[in-house]
């Protein structure tokens, strides 16, 4: 690293959010302007033009174009390229969509190259997919917990599914898929996810795919469907959707005091209600005394 290094790192990793230039951080784009060069993985709209005015020179490391190519190999070329440019002319970044440490497998590449090259890896998050997913639908993961699995791991590793626990599934329209193209989608291969959550919930269970917009002047994509229709609404799905799964129940309390221990204590005094003329009950009356 040298001595005028701007950033005190050799690599910074950040997110980009997931609309684009509208979910940069201050500290991201601050970052991006001291590097001198800029890989990216995004390519929304508009986003590479507001990048290039930022100052560092940028490159676009996305497979290329009509290149059928595994996603593990595009992740270590990525990487490679990255690392490359540390060790010529640091401090360079790699801006990724969403979360860098969110299913973002070139960021663990980075990272153990970096470990052996004796360079110095910095990270700033973004908003992730998860973030925006939780918003788009309303949900307070606090109340049943929250379950995140990415959908090809899921079925490999067999994991085990809680159904009162929600579910987030990534990556779901490309499970089973090696190279990560809607064109190489087979309803068989999405067919196992489906037979495996079916294992677990109900064939009417209703499932959503969301999108989350990106660009603030959009709305997100919400598509509610029975599981038992999942792989046909997979097979049509946008690329970057993600499944959610809401719990078929709520488990019931197994340590009752526990529980009871948390309860608000009641009020000291139960207070009157008054309704005034025409409106809904508002409180305890005043004191008349």
């Amino acid at each position: 690293m040298s001595a005028d290094n701007a950033l005190g790192c050799d690599i910074a990793v950040v997110g980009l959010g997931i609309a684009g230039a509208h979910q940069l951080t201050r500290q991201v784009e601050e970052t991006i302007r001291r590097s001198t060069k800029l890989f990216v993985t995004d390519t929304g709209s508009g986003l590479l033009d507001y990048l290039v005015d930022l100052g560092p020179e940028v490159v676009s490391v996305g497979s290329a174009a009509g290149k059928v190519e595994h996603r593990v190999v595009a992740y270590r070329r990525i990487a490679a390229a990255v690392v490359a440019a540390a060790l010529e002319q640091p401090p360079v970044c790699f801006a990724t969509y969403g979360h860098p440490m969110m299913y973002c497998y070139p960021t663990t590449l980075i990272r153990r190259a970096a470990l052996v090259l004796d360079l110095k890896v910095k990270l700033l998050p973004g908003v992730s997919f998860l973030d925006t997913v939780l918003a788009d639908l309303g949900i307070d993961p606090g109340f049943d917990g929250l379950q995140v699995y990415e959908a090809t791991d899921l079925l490999v590793r067999r994991r085990p599914i809680q159904p009162d626990v929600a579910l987030v599934i990534t990556q779901a329209p490309a499970v089973a898929n090696a190279s990560n193209r809607p064109s190489d989608r087979r309803l068989d291969h999405l067919d196992l996810l489906q037979r495996y959550l079916a294992a677990v919930y109900p064939a009417t269970h209703e499932v959503v795919l969301v999108t989350s917009a990106p660009h603030p002047l959009l709305e997100p994509e919400i598509n509610v469907v029975p599981l038992g229709s999942l792989a046909a609404a997979l097979l049509a799905a946008n690329q970057l959707a993600t499944l959610y799964l809401a719990p078929v129940g709520h488990r019931p309390v197994a340590d009752e005091a526990l529980a009871a221990a948390m309860q608000a204590p009641p009020a000291e005094q139960p207070a009157s209600v008054y309704r005034r003329p025409g409106r809904p009950d508002i409180g305890p009356r005043p004191d008349k005394s």
